[in-house]
């Protein structure tokens, strides 16, 4: 209780940021940033604003109405909440997220029941509003609430909310599922067909659900679609410098333009690349994806070891078997090829568990090591334990083949690993000016709109995959 105290000193009740904001949501992405600062830097103050932050919402009765982003969205501040009971031990803030549960919309009933199916979506009953209703439709809020149930899961133990998950995942594909493991929502859910968009948000938002659920729950075939969306469409919906994105992509995308779309709110101008299309949010959110992304690679297991989660070249830092250093460097050009190299760094000799996830459709993979090889099982985990030493290597190998899925409308999709193939077509750019209901073009550091067009074929199609051989050059 001490931290409360402390804070309490500068601030009486709690409450953080400007005097004008009365809203609680605002405060749920600061805390949340203000975990990651702390778990950066070590700075302690981050945590004094935090506890008393929760203190406040313990002391003051529930503000969660279903007709506000902090309503829908309020059991977001259980992700900065379960961080900092770990870090506190109080059990207050376990009282302050089971009251934000009870008293905020229900996700597992909505997902139980879920209204927005594509029988509503082909009958147009789908709200396309800002009200209660409209807001359990929007792509963004289903994105985020996929975790929800999850996340409770790990205070209340009950199968219920675990099961919750794999069910709004399931439809979530069978009604409104995308390529590359995304969900349609061009503002709000729009149904399977690749003419529907996806909101670059939702993208981000649905990475870090998944990222937290991987956490609770362990399920490697949340790895998988991770990696789908990172490595499909986050990148789809930004230039590789990050200076402009799409509000909205789309499958099969030939015209990048202000025409008319079908879209089911936004504006016209969702399709273009640029510094803020159709609406601010995305250029305030999309940063987060790979960041996030780097982030989670790597996490700690309950054993005192480390997992690698998610794939790609990078190293970690971290402590193991009982606080003695330990680097290990992951060399590889994963996502485009799938030998992935492990070197352990570490004075001396030290031991502790590895655990590396085996993807879905990582056929006949392989695993060696000082002491052998191993065959591990698709979709699964699988553990190392043994004693370490500098300059020791885990080799993995994971087959790329290729692989034909069925699609919308009995159309093919085409995947390597987890990268999905689209054809290159050449490119006409037109800077363009956008004077759009909230927003006009802003000549921001030499930032630009721009509509693109295609300048050779596009319309091709493929033979059935069994007829035809592939090689990749």
């Amino acid at each position: 209780m001490n931290g409360w105290n402390r804070y309490s000193e500068a601030v009486p009740n709690g409450w953080f940021g400007p005097e004008k904001n009365t809203d609680r949501w605002p405060l749920a992405v600061a805390s949340k940033v203000l975990m990651q600062y702390y778990e950066a830097s070590g700075d302690k103050r981050a945590l004094d604003i935090l506890e008393g932050y929760f203190r406040y919402l313990h002391d003051n009765s529930p503000d969660w109405p279903d007709d506000s982003w902090r309503g829908v969205r309020a059991i977001e501040h259980a992700v900065t909440g379960y961080a900092l009971y770990r870090i506190t031990k109080d059990t207050t803030i376990l009282n302050t997220i089971k009251s934000i549960f009870d008293n905020s919309f229900d996700w597992t009933g909505y997902y139980e029941k879920f209204p927005w199916d594509s029988a509503a979506f082909a009958d147009k009953k789908i709200p396309l509003n800002w009200k209660a209703d409209g807001l359990t439709a929007h792509v963004v809020n289903n994105a985020m609430a996929v975790k929800y149930p999850g996340l409770w899961y790990q205070q209340s133990g009950d199968e219920h909310y675990r099961k919750a998950v794999f069910e709004a995942l399931q439809k979530y594909d069978k009604n409104h599922g995308q390529i590359g493991g995304r969900f349609s929502g061009d503002e709000h859910l729009a149904g399977k067909s690749p003419g529907q968009g996806t909101e670059l948000c939702a993208v981000v938002e649905f990475m870090f659900s998944l990222q937290n659920l991987l956490e609770v729950i362990g399920d490697p075939a949340f790895g998988d679609r991770l990696e789908m969306l990172a490595f499909n469409a986050l990148p789809g919906a930004m230039t590789a410098d990050c200076w402009a994105h799409q509000y909205d992509q789309q499958a099969n995308q030939v015209l990048v333009t202000k025409d008319k779309r079908n879209w089911t709110t936004n504006g016209d101008a969702s399709n273009i690349y640029g510094l803020m299309p159709n609406y601010p949010c995305c250029l305030a959110n999309f940063h987060q994806g790979w960041p996030k992304y780097v982030q989670s690679m790597w996490m700690a297991t309950n054993d005192n070891g480390l997992a690698a989660i998610v794939y790609g070249p990078c190293s970690v830092k971290a402590k193991a078997d009982n606080g003695i250093d330990v680097m290990i460097e992951e060399i590889t050009d994963y996502p485009f090829a799938g030998n992935i190299r492990m070197v352990i760094h570490t004075d001396g000799e030290v031991e502790f568990p590895l655990v590396f996830r085996i993807p879905g459709w990582a056929e006949n993979a392989s695993i060696n090591y000082p002491e052998g090889n191993l065959n591990p099982k698709k979709e699964s985990f699988i553990k190392i334990n043994r004693l370490w030493k500098e300059g020791d290597e885990v080799n993995i190998s994971f087959p790329m083949g290729i692989k034909s899925e069925q699609g919308y409308n009995n159309s093919e999709k085409i995947r390597r690993g987890p990268l999905y193939f689209a054809l290159r077509i050449g490119k006409l750019y037109d800077k363009i000016e956008l004077k759009e209901r909230n927003f006009g073009s802003i000549e921001y550091k030499g930032s630009v709109d721009w509509e693109i067009r295609p300048s050779t074929e596009w319309n091709v199609g493929i033979l059935p995959l069994e007829d035809q051989d592939f090689e990749i050059i």
